[in-house]
């Protein structure tokens, strides 16, 4: 009867510690990232940007996360605003964001020379530099997520922003923020609370939808989990709902991670085929030929940001 005793003691345990070893090893890494600092899409004054701010800022806090802002510094050049929205910017890096270079005027790559990339590039560095004092500026984010138009081009970008210390900053997971953006800035204008809430809901489901879809795709490349990367933008829908957004990502068992501790993954290298976008998912999807179907906005919120 002991040795019985003991048997089912010790396979309940083993059950227990197997269970255990699963829910670890089903743990995900993501590293946050925030463009278009200080503030995506419609402009408005800077008191209510500083309001937008502090949201976000607090629910980093709240959750504990090593983001990186990528800043497009004409955004800072306001008339009557600029050394209020310079104020607005310093309190990201009082809040120990890290900040990263996203071009002065958000200039696509598609349509600019090398040379007109990079002065913009160089722009884009000036208050930056000054905010982050002793500290380097580490990370580059393409505009529109546009790389250069061949990989020839693109090493040649990355070779000069590498030789003044950047890294390139791609992204994993882009939740069309920017999108559902437009349906959430006209709501508000007129104060339609519910359909506030409605984009907002819709946005949250679309977000754990997408990353269903990147986590499945990432399986079918790597069969396994990459360290993803993840874009949202500085606005007001991601502020207003930042708690709600990051408690989707923790209830897919994602850790926050460093923008440095994701890009150690080993599959940040580029791939034998190439198109110029930094969305590397699709990068190594089209260098893999597995075909990509990511799923689409509701149809109201593509037509709203589509102006009709």
């Amino acid at each position: 009867m002991k040795k019985i005793f003991l048997l089912v003691t010790f396979l309940i345990l083993q059950t227990f510690l197997v269970g255990l070893i699963n829910l670890s090893a089903q743990e995900k890494q993501i590293a946050v990232t925030i463009d278009d600092l200080p503030l995506n899409g419609p402009q408005f004054e800077a008191a209510r940007l500083r309001t937008m701010t502090n949201k976000f800022l607090t629910g980093i806090k709240k959750f504990q996360i090593p983001a990186v802002g990528f800043v497009n510094e004409s955004l800072l050049y306001m008339p009557n605003e600029t050394d209020a929205r310079i104020a607005i910017l310093k309190s990201w890096t009082d809040a120990d964001v890290e900040l990263g270079n996203h071009t002065f005027s958000h200039q696509g790559f598609k349509d600019s020379s090398l040379a007109d990339f990079e002065d913009d590039f160089i722009r884009g560095e000036t208050v930056t530099k000054m905010l982050m004092k002793n500290r380097k500026i580490r990370y580059f984010r393409h505009p529109f997520l546009q790389m250069g138009a061949t990989l020839e081009i693109e090493k040649s970008f990355e070779n000069f922003i590498g030789q003044r210390g950047y890294k390139i900053a791609p992204v994993t997971i882009d939740t069309l923020d920017w999108m559902f953006l437009a349906a959430y800035s006209k709501a508000r204008s007129e104060n339609d609370k519910a359909m506030m809430k409605q984009v907002s809901g819709d946005y949250l489901k679309y977000v754990g939808v997408k990353f269903d879809y990147c986590e499945k795709l990432s399986g079918e490349l790597f069969g396994r989990q990459i360290k993803h990367i993840l874009l949202i933008h500085a606005n007001e829908l991601n502020a207003d709902n930042f708690d709600a957004l990051m408690n989707v990502i923790k209830g897919k068992n994602y850790r926050f991670i460093s923008l440095e501790e994701a890009l150690q993954d080993s599959v940040y290298q580029f791939s034998d085929k190439y198109i110029a976008t930094s969305d590397w998912l699709s990068l190594w999807a089209f260098s893999k030929g597995v075909k990509i179907n990511a799923p689409q906005a509701p149809e109201y919120i593509q037509q709203a940001f589509n102006g009709k």
